[in-house]
């Protein structure tokens, strides 16, 4: 199977070493950003982002229209946007239609409105005609990401759009809002917990610099050299060379291991041993017991 389109449109080349895993950590919470990246489709987990998409338009001055005395004299914030077209935030778009971001060449620069097709909910699999046409089986609440080749059809899961304002998005239970830094794309992608690996196929739980979210999986065994974060097999973390005794590469991948069942689980990684993920008593309510094998 191969993932249509690459990884870059959904994840930043993010190799993190887990003692600089900052106290910063968990969900709801502003994730990193990497100023160095140039590939503008790739998502950021920030909120209050430049995204290309954020709304824009004029403020309605017709408040000295009316001779109502009560009439507070300001119109409503949600009237004074009125976007030209559709984008994050703004679906504005005909019934019946839902407004999406797509590929134009070979990047995510813009929205339209395409017809609702399907009533896949979020989480649920789908099929869709690919980044470009941009239509699914997912209902109007959502597209469908993560796309696979499957016997020649295009199938991922439904993921619900970002609701609220790009400064206080609202996403469904166990996801964050991922706004794309200079494209259309907000989408509510899943959290989960890497002992677990709870997220639905063919996603696996990744470290995102921020949370753990479900994310396309990786193919490269523990110890391998690696580059994106999601590269490594599930149960893995890409980390920085520095942190492992034997990685031929700047970054490799090393396993996730709990704190709970104490020493072995490293074993197959010599040199190494399970050390905490998180600073001291930073670890986000059910992750206190996440660690991972790295130098003693």
């Amino acid at each position: 199977m191969k993932q249509e389109l690459s990884r870059m449109s959904l994840w930043r080349n993010v190799l993190v070493a887990p003692a600089m895993l900052l106290a910063a950590c968990g969900p709801g919470l502003v994730g990193v950003t990497d100023d160095d990246d140039d590939d503008g489709s790739t998502l950021s987990a920030e909120t209050t982002g430049d995204a290309s998409s954020t709304i824009d338009g004029s403020t309605s001055d017709d408040s000295s229209s009316t001779s109502d005395e009560t009439d507070p004299g300001f119109v409503p914030m949600l009237d004074q946007f009125v976007p030209d077209d559709c984008g994050p935030f703004a679906p504005n778009c005909p019934e019946g239609e839902k407004c999406v971001p797509y590929v134009s060449g070979d990047t995510w620069d813009a929205s339209k409105c395409v017809p609702v097709m399907g009533a896949q909910a979020t989480g649920e699999p789908c099929r869709s005609d690919g980044y470009v046409e941009a239509t699914d089986d997912c209902d109007a609440t959502g597209m469908c990401w993560n796309l696979m080749d499957v016997d020649g059809e295009k199938v991922g899961v439904c993921h619900a759009f970002c609701m609220g304002w790009p400064d206080d998005p609202i996403c469904p239970d166990k996801s964050l809002c991922q706004i794309s830094s200079d494209g259309p794309i907000a989408l509510c992608i899943p959290t989960c917990n890497p002992l677990s690996q709870d997220c639905a196929a063919p996603s696996g739980c990744y470290w995102a610099g921020y949370a753990f979210m479900c994310a396309p999986t990786g193919n490269l065994p523990t110890g391998a050299p690696c580059g994106f974060i999601n590269d490594c097999v599930p149960g893995n973390l890409c980390v920085d060379a520095t942190v492992l005794p034997d990685c031929m590469g700047t970054a490799c991948c090393t396993s996730f291991c709990n704190l709970e069942f104490g020493p072995g689980q490293c074993d197959a990684q010599p040199g190494t041993a399970c050390m905490e993920f998180w600073e001291q008593g930073m670890a986000p309510l059910g992750y206190e017991q996440v660690g991972v094998c790295t130098s003693a």
